[in-house]
């Protein structure tokens, strides 16, 4: 059988950018990226405290982990580049503390202060769009006031190379993105991408692997991708026709008024003669019909 332009069907809890970093391996060469300073990290100093479920908002995804005493929390943005992504990040750092707080047992009320992680963030964007700022914050992007009381600064990483897992995983990304331009959401789109970034050592280890996995994680959010688009296609069209109905419903009403208006001109009878008409003709209301009556009377 050809599969070549098959879309397969299977349910996916998780998108790449999660399913990579949920192999402990994987977490800490992540963190080791970010704090190379961090010399002793094991595997056994990084603990997944990603809410549940995953928060999933179209094309992004998030990832928090403990690190020892630090909450660092991740937001990926692949195609979709939007400031708001700031104001995603505080409130899932807020859901993200409150569970932290109940599972250690915290009173917020008691006297005494909590032990609160330090946080960190970061936005890994793998989309076309060129980005100015490595860095964003609500402060200035969002009040411009750099006194604000309130203030999030994330670290934007836009650009990689194979020297490191957030590089490598944002080559993946940039190559399947132009194996989807040439060939669809297919999966031939994801194969050519895998053997290019295999071949080029990048994720080679993760995608030789769970290659399986990435397959059928992948063609569900095709699926999900190719849904979503019909879906407002069709909107639009039946928008459309309903627009077209109301178009011309409304023609055929302001034709009956009209033709109400002149004969009433012609027979000498009164503007509130053709009002009573209207209302009784049509079934409005005597204000919706005064209104449309005496919008066509002056013309």
């Amino acid at each position: 059988m050809n599969t070549e332009g098959a879309r397969v069907r299977h349910d996916a809890k998780n998108t790449i950018f999660l399913d990579l970093f949920s192999i402990p391996q994987y977490r800490l060469e992540l963190m080791k990226a970010l704090h190379p300073e961090m010399t002793d990290l094991t595997e056994d100093d990084i603990k997944p405290v990603t809410l549940n479920p995953v928060i999933l908002n179209g094309q992004y995804n998030d990832l928090a982990l403990l690190v020892r005493n630090k909450l660092i929390i991740f937001a990926e943005a692949q195609s979709t580049w939007s400031i708001n992504i700031l104001v995603r990040i505080l409130l899932y750092l807020a859901g993200t503390y409150q569970d932290y707080i109940t599972g250690e047992g915290c009173n917020v009320y008691s006297s005494r202060k909590i032990n609160l992680p330090e946080a960190e963030f970061y936005v890994i964007y793998t989309g076309d769009r060129k980005i100015e700022k490595d860095v964003i914050s609500l402060s200035e992007d969002f009040w411009h006031n750099p006194n604000s009381q309130i203030d999030l600064r994330v670290k934007v990483i836009h650009s990689g190379n194979k020297n490191d897992i957030i590089g490598q995983y944002i080559i993946f990304s940039k190559v399947l993105d132009e194996q989807i331009r040439l060939h669809g959401r297919k999966k031939i789109a994801l194969e050519n991408a895998m053997r290019i970034c295999q071949n080029e050592g990048v994720l080679r280890g993760y995608l030789e692997g769970r290659k399986k996995e990435v397959i059928e994680i992948m063609t569900i959010l095709f699926d999900q991708e190719y849904a979503t688009e019909a879906y407002a296609l069709e909107r639009e069209r039946i928008g459309e026709k309903r627009g077209e109905k109301r178009g011309q419903e409304r023609g055929e009403k302001r034709g009956k008024i009209k033709g109400v208006v002149d004969t009433c001109r012609r027979l000498g009878a009164t503007i509130e003669d053709a009002i009573r008409m209207v209302a009784e003709d049509l079934q409005l209301s005597e204000e919706a019909a005064s209104k449309s009556v005496r919008a066509i009377w002056r013309s």
